[in-house]
């Protein structure tokens, strides 16, 4: 007997490079086709996932990662490497610890061995940076390329990880936005990237979507993955700094996901509601030991220098974004 996590078709692949994103996906059992579900052999029992114990077929599997490492490194050097990594699209991005350096690119071979869906290795070399959100990355293995397709929640996203900032750490988080979105809104996306929001919504939803960003190469990748995904809803694309070009008086609902500077966009997200009112998705970095105090306290100001009743419905931690600080998410509802 095994864990598997059990899921329709056509949903598999996409759930197959969670897990293994997640590293629990086991490469040991053969993947089982029953009818119109998929069994996905798991090592573990992954959040969100229905897991079920079942008879399935071992394979004449490549050997597991750690198992690689063990073949390049000592203990003590495989102690302090991270065996989970992003994996976006076909391209899996690995943090690499200072004193493993001069054995990065075995470090990167081991996996390409070891996780078929593997096609390209890259490496962290810093926090994102700059107002286009670019990642400083270093390239390590596999094939010489940075440009991918990533699939999520049914949809289509064609990115260059050099270029554009994409984290597929936020799935889970989208769909839940998705989940509170209704047909008729009109949606302000303020810093939309290559459309990981805007599209899930677009694509589920008969909804009006402006989508903005000041990164150029971004504004070219959401124009491509507009033509890649059947959508619903409208999407309007508009390249330039928020703060600049955001229309304003015209949205239901905001979604600002620049958690690092997003607390200097709040009043502009005030400003882009209807008159009425609407709700605002405002995602923050705060340190552990004012986890949500420290964005209350902004948005009860912003709120009262605008004149208008600002209610948090909902606030939660998204992920964890460095060693002692969380990536929040507070759902606002402004009344005015």
């Amino acid at each position: 007997m095994a864990l598997a996590v059990k899921i329709r078709k056509e949903k598999a692949e996409e759930a197959r490079r969670k897990l293994i994103g997640f590293n629990l996906f086991d490469s040991e059992y053969k993947i089982l086709i029953n009818g119109d579900y998929v069994l996905l052999p798991v090592s573990g029992k992954p959040e969100g996932f229905k897991v079920v114990d079942i008879p399935l077929q071992k394979r004449n599997k490549r050997k597991s990662f750690k198992d690689r490492l063990g073949e390049i490194l000592t203990e003590n050097e495989i102690s302090q490497v991270r065996t989970s990594f992003d994996l976006i699209g076909n391209i899996a991005i690995v943090e690499i610890p200072p004193d493993l350096e001069k054995k990065e690119t075995e470090i990167a071979r081991a996996l390409l061995d070891s996780i078929k869906a593997v096609k390209v290795v890259f490496k962290k070399e810093g926090s994102v940076y700059g107002s286009e959100r670019i990642r400083k990355l270093k390239y390590l293995a596999g094939e010489n390329r940075s440009e991918t397709v990533h699939t999520e929640n049914g949809i289509k996203l064609k990115l260059d990880i050099k270029d554009v900032y994409f984290s597929p750490r936020l799935s889970y988080e989208r769909l839940r936005i998705l989940s509170r979105v209704n047909d008729g809104e009109i949606i302000a996306d303020l810093f939309a990237g290559v459309g990981p929001f805007t599209l899930l919504i677009a694509k589920d939803r008969k909804v009006k979507v402006y989508a903005i960003d000041i990164n150029a190469r971004a504004i070219e990748y959401l124009k491509e993955n507009i033509e890649l995904n059947r959508l619903k809803g409208e999407v309007i694309v508009i390249h330039g700094d928020a703060m600049k070009v955001a229309p304003r008086r015209v949205a239901d609902r905001i979604i600002m996901n620049l958690p690092k500077k997003s607390h200097e966009f709040l009043p502009l997200a005030f400003d882009v509601l209807k008159e009425k009112g609407g709700v605002i998705h405002f995602y923050t970095i705060a340190p552990e030991e004012e986890l949500f105090t420290q964005g209350e306290r902004t948005i009860k100001k912003i709120a009262e220098e605008k004149g208008v009743i600002a209610r948090i419905e909902n606030s939660k931690v998204v992920r964890s974004y460095s060693p002692g600080n969380y990536h929040v998410v507070f759902d606002i509802r402004v009344i005015s």
